[in-house]
Formats: C-alpha cells, sequence, structure tokens
C-alpha cells in the first residue's frame, strides 16, 4: 500500500476509534452494572455497541457503494451516541462525563473529517469530465446550429 496523506488520514482516524472503544468499554460495563446488569450480561454491552460501531466502519469501505457508506456511517454515528449516553451514565464525577464525551466525541470528529476526504485526482478527474461535458453540450449546439443553416440554405435553392 501506497503512503499517501489521504491513507495516513484513514489510518488516524481509525487509531481514533480503536481508541474510543478502548476508553469507553469499561465505562459501557460500568453503566451496565449501574442498570442492574450483572456477569455477562454486562459485558455483553460493549460487545454489541462496539460491534455494530465495527460493523458500520466495515460498511465504509471502498469496496461497498456509496449507500452502503452512507449507511455505515449513520450506524457509526448512532452507536457513538449511545456510547456517549453509556459513558456519561457511568460517570462518577463531572470529569469522568467530561472525558467520556471527548473521547466520543473526537472519534466522531475524526470519522467526520474522514468522511469528507477527497483526494486531488479525484476533484481533477471530476472537473476533467465537467470540461467534456460542457465541450459535448457546445458540440451539440453547434451541429445543430450548422443543420439549421444547412436547412436555410436548401429552402433558398428551393424557391
Amino acid at each position: 500500500m501506497q503512503i499517501t496523506a489521504a491513507n495516513t488520514v484513514k489510518w488516524i482516524t481509525r487509531g481514533y476509534f480503536l481508541g474510543a472503544l478502548a476508553a469507553s468499554s469499561s465505562h459501557a460495563v460500568e453503566a451496565a452494572h449501574k442498570a442492574g446488569l450483572s456477569g455477562w450480561e454486562a459485558w455483553s454491552v460493549p460487545l454489541m455497541v462496539d460491534g455494530m460501531a465495527t460493523l458500520g466502519l466495515v460498511m465504509r469501505g471502498e469496496a461497498f457503494a456509496t449507500t452502503t457508506q452512507r449507511m455505515g456511517f449513520r450506524v457509526q454515528m448512532i452507536m457513538a451516541c449511545l456510547q456517549v449516553a453509556l459513558n456519561v451514565y457511568a460517570a462518577s464525577n463531572w470529569g469522568g462525563v467530561v472525558y467520556g464525551v471527548a473521547v466520543v466525541g473526537l472519534y466522531v470528529a475524526a470519522e467526520t473529517l474522514a468522511k469528507g476526504l477527497r483526494t486531488r485526482e479525484a476533484e481533477q478527474a471530476d472537473l476533467a469530465a465537467q470540461r467534456r461535458r460542457e465541450a459535448s453540450k457546445k458540440a451539440a449546439a453547434t451541429r445543430k446550429a450548422n443543420q439549421a443553416a444547412k436547412d436555410n440554405r436548401k429552402m433558398i435553392k428551393a424557391i
């Protein structure tokens, strides 16, 4: 794999994702305990939330269609909101609340930035395609005008 600025941003974003998972997993277990769950039930909460977030991340891969990628982003953001709620509920003081919101907030910010990432090559390809469309429209208008002029000459000759 070639190291590019775009790939670097994607890997940094994955780092935020893993950091948010690691930091929030214990908060999810703590929130589950506070809600009355015990044992494996409490430990299954981060697996459910983080599993869906990971599924959303996979759905955003380049192998999937744009609609699937959008759906994956939505799944990630919904799970991030749920994780913030779990982090806040698990916190025992204001520092814990701020930390829980910040961990997930930075991850959401990184994902949002990465979602809008476009390379210069893609932008130049779009501009070239736009120029070709404009040239095609101009050529069609010229052909139409030439045909009209030809038809006018035929009418004048016929008179």
